[in-house]
């Protein structure tokens, strides 16, 4: 472990002035090759690493977690994105019908536990799915605050290497990339909701300083799990 503590730590070092592009392309075309994803929301600042990889590699994997739940904007922003930058392998993994008829068959666990509904409905399917890899690709950003407040470019989460090309991004770079590249925004942006999750559990922001106020309102949860260590439910 502590070798392997010692070369996250390098990375990190090595990496920790580098451009979002740089660190990307270093990851899909020399440190992971052929071994790793882009696990994506398609939700408001999703655009910003999907055009990235539509200049390193149109056939790289991507994979959207599809609860169920998901708002149809987000559906056609995804279409709008993959034909727009002509991504080539862009797929949707599913929850498993078996746990969902034996733990939501009614679709409402969300009502009296998230935690159980994300579990479900989000980090077992991705746990499955990656399998078949060494390591992904995150959007997250530090400037997020909470979990990600002290987030690095690298990290080793639940056996798997995961990658933060945006981790030192700030809210004002993600608008400039926005505007510089003419990137569509997601349809419900300009309603504001600055960071989208599953329709019952997302509203509008209560602050534009706080990108993520509007994910589980009324509730000291502020992951869906797939950024957590072994979760537990």
């Amino acid at each position: 472990m502590r070798v392997l503590s010692r070369k996250i730590d390098k990375l990190n070092r090595d990496f920790g002035k580098s451009s979002p592009l740089e660190i990307l392309n270093s990851s899909i075309n020399l440190l992971y090759k052929d071994a790793i994803v882009y696990v994506c929301s398609f939700g408001s600042e999703s655009a910003i690493i999907l055009h990235m990889i539509s200049k390193i590699d149109k056939n790289f994997p991507i994979i959207l977690i599809n609860t169920k739940f998901l708002f149809d904007e987000t559906m056609d922003y995804k279409k709008e994105l993959t034909d727009k930058l002509q991504l080539k392998n862009c797929t949707e993994i599913f929850p498993d019908l078996t746990d969902i008829s034996s733990n939501d068959k009614n679709n409402n666990l969300w009502k009296s536990d998230t935690n159980k509904c994300c579990h479900l409905r989000k980090v077992l399917p991705l746990q499955k799915e990656l399998a078949k890899y060494k390591a992904w690709i995150s959007g997250r950003k530090a400037y997020h605050e909470g979990e990600r407040k002290k987030l690095k470019v690298f990290e080793f989460l639940n056996d798997k290497m995961v990658v933060n090309p945006l981790a030192n991004m700030t809210q004002n770079d993600v608008s400039k990339y926005f505007n510089d590249y003419k990137l569509p925004r997601h349809p419900l942006f300009s309603k504001g909701f600055l960071s989208i999750g599953c329709r019952q559990c997302t509203v509008v922001a209560s602050s534009n300083n706080d990108v993520r106020s509007g994910r589980w309102i009324n509730s000291t949860k502020t992951e869906c799990g797939i950024h957590l260590r072994n979760e537990k439910v």
